[in-house]
């Protein structure tokens, strides 16, 4: 399950027009693993003023950004150090994410760049543009880079799937040959994980990061009115990782019917309870503000943020801001 990614292009000329920033980290704001991706106000009309107002606000309540991008569709490489230096002056950690594979077909194609398309996972030169694109990223120094988001959806496509395997395992020693301090992670889609029993997935990519990521949506699957969520909804995953590092890269529910601003805080509000005794070292929230892009089936993903598209503070803002700091 995909949410959304920023419309990379124009996002990121935005941030390049505010000018330079100076790359020295403030002092952090909050001692909490908690995060957000970045989400402004006002989707796909966004100001200077609410790039400022959402590091102000993410840094408010929490203690990094997450950049998620699509690798057929990358912003301008100078976004990159102006994302870096708005989060590093409120104090905020970058998660830096490429995504290569397509958001739509039920995310079972490798999303690759224009002068690659058509082309495979298997391919010596998508390889080579792979592996290159990821040591560009890590040259930023990303305080998590991750290579690929959600990769279980990709393994109904046994023919892309192993190649991109092998591929993740070339990329990661390659970024830790030049970059060895680089802390590396992929994406599972928990949901899809748990329904499937997908879970022996995680061994195969052992050797290809240093932080395993799940995504997670339970309102997306079935009715969110009638979801139980058990307390170790997201611990349960110490069954299959015992010992090793493990974070939530994106983590949302809607507040669209069937479901409520209400329901949604009440998820929220048991984020201690989701996170107790697990040792995850982040939890992303997928969306700081609504958006407005998603119709149909899909049109109740506008309302996953925990503020309005024009800044308004939902109940779930209030819960988000007073929990205790999760670590």
């Amino acid at each position: 399950m995909r949410l959304y990614r920023i419309a990379a292009a124009t996002f990121a000329l935005m941030l390049v027009a505010s000018g330079p920033m100076e790359m020295v980290r403030a002092a952090s704001s909050k001692d909490t693993i908690l995060g957000c991706a970045l989400s402004p106000a006002h989707f796909g009309h966004f100001s200077d003023h609410d790039f400022n107002v959402f590091f102000d606000e993410a840094a408010e309540i929490g203690s990094h950004v997450t950049w998620i991008f699509q690798w057929g569709s990358p912003p301008p490489s100078t976004a990159f150090a102006a994302v870096q230096g708005w989060a590093m002056q409120r104090g905020l950690k970058l998660h830096i994410w490429l995504s290569p594979t397509t958001l739509s077909n039920d995310r079972k194609d490798p999303d690759l760049p224009k002068s690659l398309a058509g082309k495979s996972f298997a391919d010596a030169d998508v390889r080579k543009a792979y592996i290159d694109e990821m040591l560009d990223l890590a040259s930023y120094h990303p305080d998590v880079l991750g290579l690929a988001t959600e990769v279980n959806f990709l393994a109904a496509n046994p023919k892309e799937f192993a190649p991109y395997q092998s591929l993740a395992h070339e990329a990661y020693l390659a970024v830790k040959k030049k970059y060895p301090e680089q802390v590396m992670t992929i994406s599972f889609q928990w949901e899809v994980m748990r329904a499937h029993q997908q879970f022996a997935m995680f061994q195969q990519f052992a050797d290809s990061l240093d932080v395993y990521s799940l995504t997670s949506y339970p309102d997306a699957f079935g009715d969110p009115s009638k979801a139980k969520l058990p307390d170790d909804y997201y611990s349960s995953v110490r069954k299959y990782l015992p010992t090793q590092r493990v974070g939530i890269s994106e983590i949302g529910w809607s507040s669209a019917p069937p479901s409520s601003e209400a329901g949604q805080a009440a998820f929220f509000a048991r984020l201690p309870d989701f996170v107790k005794g697990a040792k995850f070292e982040f939890v992303s929230l997928a969306l700081l503000h609504d958006v407005s892009m998603f119709t149909g089936e899909l049109a109740r993903l506008n309302e996953v943020g925990i503020r309005t598209i024009d800044d308004s503070a939902k109940q779930s803002w209030d819960i988000i801001e007073n929990l205790p700091e999760l670590h």
